[in-house]
């Protein structure tokens, strides 16, 4: 696949991702009073995210998915879809808000979430020894 091609569809990988993050905004919206709907629906965003890179990769590392495909589906859907810029907006939000230590949790929730997402993705892929497969 031509570079100009891959960038064409990393870019259509980002809309959807982008438009499937802003469903989950707007979702999270109907059932969760701010300020705390949008950082959930961030928190969920990244950590299904991190859940599909985790996977991709593994089946990457397996040869089961083309490298382009990786990356579209990582760099592309899945830059898309999660987002560090709204996490801090939706940390702020919470500290201005006088929501300290929901802000607090909001941190660590995301972080853990995320690593362990990318792990259990990795996991169900590779097996326990995927660290080996990582480090050829």
């Amino acid at each position: 696949m031509s570079n100009g091609l891959k960038l064409l569809v990393i870019g259509c990988g980002c809309f959807f991702g982008g438009a499937l993050r802003y469903a989950c905004e707007l979702i999270s919206d109907l059932w969760i009073n701010p300020p705390f709907a949008d950082p959930l629906a961030v928190l969920i965003v990244n950590a299904v995210g991190c859940f599909i890179i985790g996977l991709f990769t593994g089946w990457a590392l397996k040869k089961i998915v083309p490298k382009d495909w990786h990356t579209i589906i990582t760099t592309g859907f899945c830059g898309g879809l999660t987002t560090f810029s709204s996490f801090a907006q939706g940390i702020t939000v919470l500290f201005m808000g006088g929501h300290i230590w929901v802000g607090i949790f909001y941190i660590l929730a995301d972080m853990i979430l995320g690593l362990f997402a990318v792990y259990a993705g990795l996991f169900l892929v590779m097996g326990k020894n995927y660290g080996e497969e990582l480090l050829k």
